[in-house]
């Protein structure tokens, strides 16, 4: 998680363009994603993944909390909720994901709970992660994003998530609806998937 994370806010300050009168010096040392801090932070959690080496709740929930102070956090958690689900879309479903596109929907969205379960245990944290069919919701305790976010806007990233797992897996865009959030006073993060 925190590779995406990473990547998600070095893709966000890359400027779209340079103007004229800008000042480079001055104004890409504000851009935190394009710092060589970053950049050896990257390479670090690549040189990790690679490896299969966790990192510590503690490392990520520092990395959250510095991600949430700027104003664009949503867009960049959202990115990296995204972004998890294709790279988990692209290792484990590729074949099944396909065959699930022209099966009946029952099957496709069998499918898309078996691969929710599988990335969201690898993502939460260690926290514990229910996924119902029927209706199709998904409940995770006491998620990383909940500890260290009191306004819940962490949670957006697990909500990408979901979103894009089931839409990889049954080729329609679901409506995803986070209706729990245990960082606004709910026992639990539920997200309603319609």
């Amino acid at each position: 998680m925190p590779l995406a994370i990473l990547e998600s806010v070095r893709q966000h300050d890359r400027p779209e363009e340079v103007l004229e009168a800008e000042d480079l010096p001055r104004s890409l040392p504000r851009r935190l994603g394009l710092t060589g801090v970053v950049d050896s932070q990257i390479h670090h959690y690549r040189v990790a993944r690679k490896r299969r080496e966790r990192i510590s709740h503690g490392r990520l929930a520092d990395l959250l909390r510095l991600v949430l102070r700027r104003p664009d956090c949503e867009p960049i958690l959202r990115e990296a909720g995204a972004g998890l689900a294709r790279e988990h879309s692209r290792k484990t479903l590729s074949r099944t994901a396909i065959l699930g596109r022209f099966f009946p929907s029952n099957f496709a969205f069998r499918l898309a709970k078996r691969s929710l379960q599988r990335l969201l245990r690898r993502i939460a944290g260690g926290a514990p992660v229910t996924v119902n069919r029927d209706p199709f919701l998904v409940e995770i305790d006491t998620p990383v994003t909940a500890r260290v976010d009191r306004w819940g806007i962490a949670c957006v990233l697990y909500s990408a998530a979901i979103e894009e797992t089931v839409r990889q897996t049954t080729g329609s865009t679901p409506h995803v609806h986070h209706s729990h959030c245990q960082a606004k006073g709910d026992t639990r993060c539920r997200w309603i998937i319609t």
